[in-house]
């Protein structure tokens, strides 16, 4: 799981777009995987939004899974007003070890 950039504001409208690849064990991309992958924020955030690229998929993107297109998919993670703290992405995928990253949410002063 890669943040595109590791904060976000606590305003409830700050989102930030993360990349989720396969790997292998050296951490090298395996573009040929196409897993199904389960996600879960939890703390000062949420998912918004999933994508993978397919432009023949019709699948939800509001769902909390997506299937990996070429070994890559997308998570929207938005933080929640007056919040602050983490927000934790957490992914998983049948026979693989689960991963997370954690943003950091700072609070911001009330217009």
């Amino acid at each position: 799981l890669t943040p595109d950039r590791a904060a976000l504001a606590g305003d409830g409208a700050d989102a930030v777009p993360v990349t989720v690849s396969a790997v292998d064990a050296q951490g090298h991309p395996v573009p040929t995987a196409n897993l199904h992958v389960r996600f879960e924020a939890s703390g000062a955030g949420a998912i918004i939004g999933v994508g993978n690229g397919d432009p023949n998929s019709h699948a939800s993107e509001k769902a909390p899974e997506r299937d990996l297109y070429n070994g890559l998919a997308q998570v929207i993670v938005q933080s929640r007003r007056g919040g602050q703290g983490g927000l934790t992405l957490r992914a998983s995928a049948d026979g693989l070890q689960p991963a997370e990253t954690v943003l950091a949410v700072r609070a911001v002063a009330p217009l």
